[in-house]
């Protein structure tokens, strides 16, 4: 089965179906996925289908975190343990499951060595390119969060990270994604399913901070959805960082302008004017003054916000608002998730060459009830479901 543009939306839904269950091997721009790769998709598109039935949805998978420092992607014989491998996978899934979008919560990993010197820049380019060329030929729209670690250490700026990203993947495919001028934040929406996502860039003030304009813009695109309309979110670093962090349970915030963020989304998700209550009561008026908003006209709902970076499986609904943080290519072990404990390593719970770690969001807008589905390592065990 070729991921093609020809061949997907061509498909009538009967046909789709046909050919999922067919016996030739899948390819992704030529490269022949593995069998337990297919196995994979197969087993998880089915259940996909079986919870979807006859429902409008509205469908992405999601990956984050994937720390790939191996240079590019050799389609004549690839290296199915390089964690960019994922990318393939991640736009199989997209088309065999009838997606809207793919989404990129960040940390790429432009930084190639994280706790070392910065490298050459020529070695940092060639990952920044590797993971261009895994994504360049995807036909749907691809969202790019960018993560704390795709800076190159403050060598790669967010203007850079923007154009080669969502602009420079999505150029030229038709795509009508609404982007800020330095293109790492902005929204894509689907009339026909009345949904807008979100996306944002938690690095946009300093290794992990969000700006007066962004937040801004967050605000006014809140208030700018139609009425009927389902908006969530998508970023890197989580809020409230109470989710959870790979290194210790509680930490102290690594995104500055946290609590405002999430003001926001709460004021927006209760159709109310801008710190009648909530997460700061008083409010912080000195960093409020400047960014201004008021929902008590709004008339969209707010689905939920989704996270990378924690590299863990966090779910809070906190007065009937959802955030929700998910894993990357691996997983933590259970006795660093403590608080106060420091983990010495990240252990992965899978060989990257035999198993894949890809979540699918799915949406039931009219139904409000969203499921996220786990492709390869964890199953069914790994998912989640709550309603908005």
């Amino acid at each position: 089965m070729k991921f093609s543009r020809r061949t997907f939306l061509g498909m009538t839904a009967a046909t789709a179906a046909a050919r999922l269950n067919a016996a030739p091997a899948w390819t992704v721009d030529g490269i022949p996925l593995p069998e337990w790769a297919v196995a994979a998709i197969r087993e998880g598109t089915a259940r996909y289908r079986a919870w979807k039935g006859a429902d409008e949805t509205v469908a992405f998978p999601l990956i984050t975190d994937i720390h790939s420092h191996a240079p590019g992607f050799n389609a004549e014989a690839p290296n199915w343990g390089d964690s960019k491998s994922h990318v393939i996978f991640q736009r199989a899934i997209a088309h065999a499951t009838g997606s809207d979008f793919l989404a990129n919560l960040g940390d790429m990993d432009f930084d190639v060595n994280i706790l070392g010197a910065a490298p050459e820049w020529p070695k940092v380019q060639a990952v920044i390119d590797g993971f261009v060329k895994v994504y360049e030929k995807e036909p749907l729209p691809t969202l790019f969060s960018m993560g704390n670690h795709d800076h190159a250490k403050g060598r790669y700026t967010s203007q850079q990270f923007g154009d080669t990203f969502n602009r420079g993947v999505n150029k030229g495919k038709g795509h009508d994604i609404v982007l800020s001028a330095c293109g790492t934040w902005g929204y894509y929406d689907i009339p026909a399913k009345k949904f807008r996502m979100v996306f944002l860039n938690t690095s946009d003030e300093g290794y992990g901070g969000m700006s007066r304009e962004q937040l801004q813009f967050l605000a006014d695109t809140f208030l700018a959805a139609p009425e009927g309309w389902h908006v969530a979110v998508m970023q890197h670093i989580q809020a409230p960082h109470i989710l959870g962090c790979w290194r210790r349970f509680l930490e102290p915030s690594s995104m500055k302008r946290e609590m405002i963020f999430m003001q926001i989304v709460d004021d927006f998700a209760h159709h109310r004017g801008g710190l009648v209550q909530g997460f700061h009561n008083p409010p912080i008026t000195g960093e409020y003054d400047k960014i201004k908003w008021d929902f008590s006209g709004a008339k969209a709902s707010f689905v939920g916000a989704f996270f990378g970076h924690t590299h863990l499986e966090r779910h809070m609904n906190i007065d009937g608002v959802n955030w929700t943080t998910r894993p990357g290519y691996g997983t933590t072990p259970r006795d660093c998730i403590v608080m106060g404990a420091r983990c010495p390593k990240i252990e992965l719970k899978f060989n990257r060459a035999r198993d894949m770690m890809i979540d699918l969001v799915a949406v039931k807008p009219v139904q409000r009830a969203v499921h996220i589905f786990r492709f390869g390592c964890g199953g069914p065990k790994s998912e989640l479901e709550f309603t908005y």
